[in-house]
């Protein structure tokens, strides 16, 4: 009998063991105070730049798996979509282009009517002109005529008083034996300038009305 619970102790003393033994090892000492623990380990997880270096490298294993077809089909929809865009462009500068036309043409009729209206005014002008001297003419001939029928020494008087451009047109208008008689009786200092006017444009002598008896 105390054999057998030599031995039965025996076990029970091999089988409890382990346990007294994990209990029988010292504990980790605690840090002392103001002695700073251990850093921590390092977290988990890869930083932003090799997630990025992930990504491309994904990128070119998908690109370096594309197929032929599916490659032809990437370029030519962006062949397709650089002439879209040339094809905008085109239409823009188009429509610029046809406006600036337009605007030039306005430009164009603007001016042209302008000049119509110019040539018009002109016109308009010239005959008010022509008229005016064709009065003149008339009143000058009338004038002629009068003078022409005065005795000179009438009309010797009145050239005296009168603008001395129109007594010259009068005198040129007239006949040289006339306007000679009339002339002899002007005062003589305005008889040497009418002569003087008279020499520089000299124009021969218009007829000589007819007179009235």
């Amino acid at each position: 009998m105390p054999r057998m619970l030599g031995v039965a102790g025996l076990f029970l003393v091999m089988a409890l063991a382990p346990g007294f033994a994990r209990a029988a090892q010292p504990a980790a000492p605690a840090p002392a105070q103001g002695q700073a623990r251990p850093a921590a380990p390092p977290a988990q997880g890869a930083p932003a730049a090799q997630d990025q270096k992930k990504g491309d490298q994904k990128k070119d294993d998908k690109a370096k798996q594309e197929t032929p077809a599916a490659v032809e089909a990437r370029l030519s929809d962006q062949l397709l979509l650089e002439l879209e865009k040339k094809r905008r462009e085109i239409d823009r500068r188009e429509t610029e282009l046809r406006r600036e036309e337009s605007r030039l043409q306005e430009l164009r009729a603007d001016i042209k009517k302008r000049i119509d209206t110019l040539q018009e005014v002109e016109q308009r002008i010239q005959k008010a002109l022509e008229k005016t001297e064709s009065t003149k003419d008339d009143r000058l001939e009338h004038l002629v005529r009068a003078y022409t029928a005065m005795a000179p020494d009438a009309a010797a008087n009145l050239l005296n008083t009168l603008d001395i451009t129109l007594a010259v047109q009068i005198l040129r208008n007239m006949q040289v034996k006339r306007a000679g008689a009339i002339l002899a009786v002007v005062q003589p200092e305005r008889a040497a300038k009418i002569s003087e006017l008279l020499a520089r444009q000299p124009q021969p002598p218009a007829e000589a009305p007819p007179q009235r008896r």
